[in-house]
């Protein structure tokens, strides 16, 4: 009888053990200061000696987030970044969005990358540019400060090559590299 007592705790407790699912919705918004620099060719083809080509450093605000899935640490999803910056007192804006996967250690730790598919911007200067198609990769590692705050450091590589609309009669090809560190915070919740 002490034998079929201790199979049925035994089976019992093997029957009532589940492990809890940490699958569910991610959503994480993100504020952050980004530093780093542009490079900005304008062709001016009826007039190659109108070329210019500059290089600038960049740096300001850049806010957004992420909306994903998480199961046992991966996760996957899609993400938005905006940024307002200035270079050498213009202002440079960028509008990102792109998609991310990542994981989440249990020591604290999370590692992502992701592609930036779709960006815009303007460069607001003595002649006002506004640039789309951008895309790139960026990479990014966070640390777990307090149970619902992360501080990411992120970096990203993006590259506009199309005016959105002509800012002169003159037509022009524009070419916008961008490469900056964003240090930030974010609050990421799974549902």
């Amino acid at each position: 009888m002490k034998k079929i007592t201790q199979l049925a705790l035994l089976l019992a407790l093997v029957l009532g053990y589940s492990t809890q699912s940490q699958a569910g919705l991610l959503i994480e918004p993100v504020i952050g200061y980004s530093f780093g620099n542009a490079n900005i060719d304008v062709e001016v083809p009826s007039s190659p000696s109108s070329n210019t080509s500059d290089k600038n450093s960049v740096k300001g605000t850049s806010y957004g987030g992420r909306l994903g899935y998480q199961n046992f640490g991966f996760q996957l999803g899609v993400d938005y970044l905006a940024s307002a910056m200035e270079t050498d007192g213009d202002k440079f804006n960028t509008s990102e969005f792109g998609g991310f996967v990542g994981f989440e250690f249990p020591v604290l730790l999370r590692v992502y990358a992701g592609y930036v598919f779709s960006g815009t911007g303007t460069l607001e200067s003595d002649v006002d540019y506004k640039f789309k198609n951008g895309a790139g990769p960026k990479v990014g590692i966070g640390f777990t400060l307090l149970p619902f705050l992360d501080i990411n450091l992120e970096y990203r590589s993006i590259k506009y090559e199309e005016l959105e609309q002509t800012v002169s009669a003159v037509p022009l090809n524009l070419n916008v590299d961008y490469n900056a560190i964003m240090l930030g915070f974010s609050l990421p919740f799974v549902l």
